[in-house]
């Protein structure tokens, strides 16, 4: 059945060949670039604090480069595309993303890839917001749309936790530049097809983009990342973080004040939040990203430096993630029509809260393997909430505003990662600095090492380098290195086992608020119905 669409002129309709596994094979191949290089550098992390001598701040920053202008941008690219097209949006982004990822091979810095991961991300964000409305136009027959969205949502959420394997792989090999040198002729490739092959969808007469609600949503959540990644050093009573605070919540409740009474074409539809379950459904798009999604980056982090992985050791060990994802995603997706989401969303959060507590409690003793079933329960929550919401996402809206449906729950799901990095890393590093201090001060003779050998050796530990640190202990205090390696590992499993237990209340306070949402929510339906039988109306 061929495709009708409408130009933005009003003129009459045209029909255009749909292309189904053309289009499903163009996204996602698309998608699982995007969502591997949001988690790829994961293996380089450790590469580039050695190399560009890099904080925890900086490591944070070259994540949440990447999700921030994503989370900020997804809702205005939907808008733009599904009002000019997206297939000219798709192509823009990839175009933006190649490009990048070629700058990023020639980074000299880390303030420099910190800022061409944000130019990166732009270009993510045009593809992210295109993708489901791409699906939805291509596939409209609701048994074919299930499966084509549980394939990509099997794709997304396989990207997302292979990526520490195929970056460790990279790494290994070719060293930390391969992660993004590997985009550029997958990037080339896809942007010549889809020149070519990919159909054009409707277009929605009559919006507008809505430059400043995503200033001031990009703007809000930049500050907050920022206060959070500064408050383990800065500590959160000092007037830079809270100066920082109180911007973000004045930057984003004037976001929600403009989309709900001063944009002419609001980015957020309003009528679309008040829906039954949207509430629940992004609680958990949130939730599952801040918490298990964000973890796994400190956990690699660990598996390097403490237990001495190398990148695709450690790639290979949390591969059980991907397992998990891969296979409960389609199977999620068939089910969303015979499942509530309020039971199937619920349920997928509590696995993953229950894969986060897993991850916890690891002992002096342990070795990788005691990851194993927090690794295997938390990747079947994650490959079925990743099904779960991009199906309910296109329950929210009409097939015409579907861009902004899933770039509303993109933007959500990428607010979760800026703010879980941010978070969970402001806990790791201040954990891991507390813990290498007064471990340090009770080494015999760490009283007559100068301040700034005990101030590197601290800053390195909170870095996530572990006992790596000690490559750089200089022959005068050699002898002090079994003691010193104590120290670092005590302060890095210290530190990741605190992540674990923020993650797992966070994660189960999201299981509740959820349930509670999903309650009224279905309240709300069920006096609704009860009026329409009693008025017929």
């Amino acid at each position: 059945m061929p495709l009708t669409a409408t130009d933005t002129r009003g003129t009459p309709p045209v029909d255009m060949p749909r292309r189904p596994g053309t289009v499903l094979f163009m996204v996602c191949a698309a998608i699982f670039m995007l969502m591997l290089d949001a988690t790829v550098v994961t293996a380089a992390l450790a590469d580039i604090r050695t190399q560009f001598d890099a904080s925890i701040d900086g490591l944070q920053w070259v994540i949440d480069a990447y999700s921030i202008p994503l989370a900020g941008l997804l809702l205005t690219f939907a808008t733009l595309g599904d009002r000019f097209g997206r297939k000219r949006m798709f192509l823009a982004g990839m175009a933006v993303f190649t490009g990048a990822s070629l700058a990023l091979t020639l980074a000299g810095g880390i303030v420099q890839l910190d800022i061409l991961r944000a130019v990166q991300s732009v270009g993510a964000a045009m593809l992210f917001a295109t993708a489901l409305p791409l699906l939805s136009a291509a596939f409209p027959e609701p048994a074919a749309r299930a499966k084509a969205i549980g394939v990509y949502g099997a794709v997304m959420a396989g990207a997302t936790v292979l990526g520490p394997v195929i970056g460790g792989a990279l790494v290994t090999r070719f060293g930390w530049r391969s992660i993004f040198t590997v985009n550029l002729p997958i990037g080339v490739a896809l942007l010549v097809l889809a020149a070519l092959k990919m159909p054009e969808a409707a277009r929605a007469s009559g919006r507008r983009a809505d430059p400043l609600g995503s200033l001031l949503l990009t703007g809000g959540l930049v500050a907050g990342v920022f206060a959070v990644t500064r408050s383990s050093v800065l500590g959160w009573t000092s007037p830079a973080v809270l100066g920082l605070l109180a911007a973000a919540v004045v930057l984003v409740s004037g976001f929600l004040a403009w989309q709900i009474r001063g944009a002419e074409h609001p980015l957020l539809d309003v009528a679309m939040a008040r829906r039954p379950g949207f509430t629940g459904t992004a609680i958990v798009s949130v939730a599952h990203m801040a918490t298990l999604m964000a973890a796994t980056t400190y956990l690699s982090l660990f598996l390097i430096g403490t237990l001495d992985c190398t990148p695709l050791q450690m790639g290979l060990r949390v591969i059980p993630l991907s397992v998990g994802a891969m296979i409960a995603a389609p199977l999620t997706a068939v089910l969303a029509k015979k499942v509530p989401i309020s039971v199937s969303l619920t349920v997928t959060m509590a696995l993953v809260a229950a894969g986060m507590f897993l991850l916890g409690g690891f002992g002096p003793d342990d070795d990788w393997t005691h990851f194993l079933p927090g690794e295997l329960v938390g990747g079947v929550g994650l490959g079925a909430i990743t099904a779960a919401t991009q199906a309910a996402s296109l329950t929210f809206a009409a097939p015409e505003n579907a861009g902004m449906a899933s770039a509303t729950f993109g933007t959500l799901r990428q607010v979760g990662m800026a703010v879980g990095i941010a978070g969970l890393g402001s806990m790791f590093g201040h954990v891991a600095r507390q813990q290498a201090a007064s471990g340090l001060a009770a080494v015999p003779g760490a009283d007559s090492v100068p301040q700034d050998l005990r101030d590197a050796f601290v800053h390195q530990v909170g870095a996530g380098s572990g006992h790596q640190v000690l490559e750089a202990v200089p022959p005068r205090l050699q002898g002090s290195v079994p003691a010193l390696t104590r120290v670092a590992d005590h302060a890095s499993v210290d530190a990741l086992n605190s992540v674990a237990t923020l993650g797992s209340v966070v994660a189960a306070v999201s299981v509740v608020l959820a349930v509670i949402a999903f309650t009224v929510d279905r309240g709300r339906a069920a006096r609704a119905a009860a009026r329409t039988r009693l008025t017929g109306v």
